[in-house]
């Protein structure tokens, strides 16, 4: 049973301002560490954790309270010059913080959140009294003796001495007489706090650092959403004139039927419908406009996560936001969350140089990763970028060869744009030895298959010693597609017109067989023809006359059709518990018929290596015969 029984609405509210609290809470601590004399986003980052604190209260979460009113007394302190912030007193903030969102996470399953971690709350109170020991520095791990006399046995780390220093409490630790050991790697400061917290599993795939690496991922999807009033008054007032054109329109509807049917009925009829032509446009786009959410609330997680990765890595990373303000479909933001994270991460660990190599290359130590959002047209573009290494397509190549991913006369035919884009391939990694970070083969894999999930595409572009730009095109909607209208036969299927380049026509003369394959050359390029019977399974009862040239993230090819019927603006309509393959979904036409959306990048993997057909299809039987 709840323990919130009666007060759901009071909890449901408490969690999207706090959350949202916390998440401006976290980008203002990336902000502090860079400017810790910064009165400004103390007083800010105090008062978000005293409104956390509060609205805690009215819930009765006394867990919640405690750790948020010793976090606020820290942050008292350090606004009123009584504490110096540094990297040690920043690590049990962002240590506080995770447990905080980890809380967030209980209530909003309907539980109380069980006390915090005994060694957070008296690393907190350590912090308060003066008596937080600085951590050592991480330094790099020193060079190999070049000949070791005895081989001694490899020293672990002392946990319990660790523990002592992080928590501030005296560990008894026995005096050591012998000759000492070689001295072990240090630890980072990262996985001091990791055992001081009581948290495992940074040798995981997923460990995102001292405070996002215990989080629990959120499955369930949030279906609400938060609406403008001034966009509810525009679909209230549009709905208020689609209601009354709708009465005039019953009263012309009545002129005529009672045998009225003059120029000025019918002229008065004709204005009423192109009347609510216009209103109905004008609400869809309205409607439209509600499910549209700036982009900069799915951007607030990141730069925690950044500074996170980087200071585990022992990087200096500055993550930039661009384009907060552009709005994008609500459904289509929780889908790219991990794709993002996975891209960012990418650019942290494989992108940028550690701050010995960027300055042996004459660069300053800060790297930089862009994230940038913009619209253009009815796409929207993401870019994640850095100024890094680079990416070398012939090392990528050779590298695809060295794990057989591809063959001498793949590696040999790829352009730069190919060889870039082995970094998709399911298993494909540049490392050689695999970190907690990366270096599985899996990510980027997932990246794209998740973008085209959203009917999106994803483009590389790199200068060795540059650095590397990911660049992401979406629809603007999912709800409303531009598709063109093809026919096979007298059958009208859908394509999405994001594909589509251009329409032409297929000549007999013109159709070239390459390989048992049909082709035809475009301007110089050498494209196959799949006609679009043979990617439905359908025996074909004429020759395609027409071909759609078509372009996927990394793919060209022409669809062959019998006819087309034009460009609509498409609402999907999904088919519940019954989806045939190749379908994304439904449409109504006009004139009321259904027709199937083609998913055309789901009917190409499914035809796998027997794609295409040989140019005996294109000729007729006559000339085949004779």
């Amino acid at each position: 049973m709840s323990d919130f029984a009666g007060m759901e609405d009071l909890l449901q509210d408490f969690l999207v301002e706090a959350t949202d609290l916390l998440s401006g809470v976290d980008n203002k601590l990336v902000e502090l560490e860079k400017n810790p004399q910064d009165h400004g986003l103390l007083n800010d980052i105090f008062r978000g954790f005293h409104t956390i604190k509060g609205g805690a209260g009215f819930l009765n979460a006394a867990e919640l309270v405690t750790l948020c009113h010793l976090t606020e007394n820290l942050f008292d302190k350090l606004r009123n010059n009584e504490m110096t912030l540094n990297k040690e007193l920043m690590d049990v903030i962002m240590a506080a913080t995770g447990i905080v969102r980890d809380m967030f996470g209980t209530l909003k399953s309907g539980m109380q959140p069980s006390s915090a971690e005994p060694d957070v709350i008296a690393r907190l109170k350590a912090a308060l009294a003066g008596q937080l020991i600085v951590a050592a520095a991480p330094v790099a791990a020193p060079a190999p003796a070049a000949a070791a006399p005895v081989a001694a046995p490899a020293a672990g780390p002392d946990w319990d001495k660790l523990f002592g220093a992080v928590a501030g409490v005296t560990a008894a630790v026995p005096e050591v007489v012998a000759t000492p050991a070689p001295p072990a790697v240090p630890l980072p400061v990262e996985a001091v706090i990791q055992h001081a917290v009581g948290r495992r599993g940074t040798d995981k795939p997923g460990y995102q650092g001292p405070a996002s690496g215990r989080r629990t991922e959120e499955k369930s999807r949030d279906n609400s959403i938060r609406v403008d009033t001034s966009r509810l008054d525009q679909v209230l007032n549009l709905s208020g004139e689609i209601g009354l054109t709708k009465n005039r329109l019953n009263s012309l509807r009545s002129d005529i039927l009672n045998g009225r049917s003059d120029t000025d009925t019918l002229h008065a009829l004709d204005q009423a419908v192109s009347q609510l032509d216009l209103l109905v446009s004008d609400l869809q786009n309205a409607v439209m406009k509600t499910r549209m959410q700036p982009i900069g609330r799915l951007f607030q997680k990141y730069p925690r996560i950044a500074r996170d990765l980087a200071r585990n890595l022992g990087k200096d990373v500055e993550l930039m936001l661009v384009g907060e303000e552009t709005e994008i479909d609500k459904t289509m933001i929780e889908d790219l969350s991990d794709p993002i994270i996975h891209l960012i991460r990418n650019a942290v660990d494989h992108g940028v140089e550690s701050p010995e190599e960027r300055r042996a290359n004459g660069k300053s130590e800060k790297s930089q990763v862009r994230l940038e959002a913009r619209q253009e047209g009815d796409h929207i573009v993401l870019i994640v970028a850095d100024d890094g290494k680079g990416m070398n397509p012939e090392r990528l190549r050779a590298k695809a060869l060295e794990k057989g991913v591809i063959t001498d006369e793949e590696a040999n035919t790829m352009d730069e744009r190919q060889s870039l884009h082995l970094v998709f391939l399911p298993g494909f990694s540049t490392k050689d030895v695999a970190s907690d970070v990366s270096g599985r083969g899996v990510g980027m894999d997932v990246v794209k298959t998740n973008i085209q999930k959203l009917n999106g595409n994803i483009e590389i572009k790199s200068v060795v010693g540059k650095g590397t730009s990911f660049i992401i095109y979406l629809p603007l909607t999912l709800a409303i597609l531009p598709v063109l209208l093809v026919q096979l036969g007298q059958q009208p299927f859908a394509v999405p017109l994001s594909m589509v380049r251009e329409i032409l026509p297929i000549e007999i003369s013109q159709v070239q067989e390459v390989g048992g394959r049909a082709t035809m050359v475009v301007r110089g390029e050498v494209l196959p023809i799949y006609p679009i019977a043979h990617l439905l399974g359908w025996t074909p009862e004429m020759i395609p006359e027409y071909g759609v040239l078509m372009q996927m993230a990394d793919h060209t090819f022409i669809l062959a059709i019998d006819g087309f019927m034009g460009r609509e603006d498409a609402v999907i309509k999904s088919l519940e518990g019954f989806r045939p393959k190749g379908v994304a979904g439904v449409t109504t036409l006009s004139n009321g018929q259904i027709v199937l959306i083609l998913d055309i990048k789901e009917l190409l993997a499914d035809m796998g290596d027997n794609r295409g057909v040989p140019r005996s299809a294109f000729v007729p039987v006559e000339q085949v015969a004779a």
